[in-house]
């Protein structure tokens, strides 16, 4: 089920292989204004594999806190087995994530991943006026500190900031993401209006496609779509991906809004 979380999240990261390096600026602080969404956002998803529900995956938003002198949205998503699922595989994934609420740039991210007998954890944090990122526990320090393109975001938080972005069908946007030690240059395009109906009600939406850019060498084993409401929310209410197995959903079954924060730039 840990595609489930990287699904949720819009950036299926783990789908690929990228082969090249890619050139990035220099960094700059930056404003980024966020009418979408806001602490006390709670989304509610459930977990499918074709006709089985293998589980529920949980979206939400809290905050501001403080980290080291910055405010920053909490955000937290959590992918669990239903009882008949557990009881052969049990699963237990939680990503969470702290982003910056002026620069909308990554802070930490932390996942604990329990999925049958195996297990793991691991700590990330970002300096990103530095430009790297440090992995606490990693035991090969070539791999504890890397370097990170500017405003670089983490997966769990790259999906957020995609959804303050204008979506327009036909158009298209570049999201830098860090994850597992390396950095992940993807596209998002914007396709299609669509009617969707969910266990949460129907909705007007727009779809999305996050794919890779670049002139780098790569494989993609599956297409990876997501249908957000069409309106300043932009909520996922659907997303679908293909796996080796088959195919994988994750389809709204309830949601409270959260309340966007008035935020202030402190560059001007």
């Amino acid at each position: 089920m840990k595609i489930v979380i990287i699904l949720i999240l819009g950036i299926a990261v783990s789908c690929f292989a990228y082969g090249s390096v890619w050139d990035w600026g220099d960094y700059e602080r930056r404003y980024e204004e966020n009418s979408t969404w806001g602490p006390g956002e709670r989304l509610v998803f459930s977990v499918e594999y074709g006709i089985i529900k293998a589980g529920t995956a949980t979206l939400s938003v809290s905050g501001p806190v403080d980290h080291d002198g910055l405010l920053a949205y909490r955000i937290t998503a959590e992918a669990r087995s239903n009882p008949a699922f557990s009881s052969f595989f049990e699963v237990i994934d939680i990503n969470e994530a702290l982003l910056d609420i002026v620069q909308l740039h990554s802070l930490t991210f932390m996942k604990s991943i329990q999925e049958g007998d195996f297990s793991s954890s691991e700590e990330m944090y970002f300096d990103q006026e530095a430009g790297f990122a440090y992995y606490p526990d990693e035991d090969d320090p070539e791999l504890a500190e890397m370097p990170i393109p500017p405003h670089a975001l983490d997966v769990l938080s790259a999906f957020y900031y995609a959804r303050t972005q204008e979506l327009e069908p036909g158009g298209n946007f570049s999201i830098d993401v860090h994850v597992d030690n390396d950095n992940y240059p993807l596209e998002v395009k914007v396709m299609g209006r669509e009617r969707i109906r969910t266990r949460a009600g129907s909705f007007d939406c727009i779809q999305l496609q996050p794919v890779l850019r670049g002139d780098g060498i790569f494989k993609q084993q599956g297409e990876i779509f997501i249908w957000v409401t069409d309106d300043e929310k932009h909520m996922p209410v659907l997303m679908s991906a293909s796996i080796i197995i088959g195919s994988i959903t994750c389809m709204l079954e309830e949601y409270t809004l959260g309340t966007t924060l008035e935020v202030e730039n402190p560059f001007q």
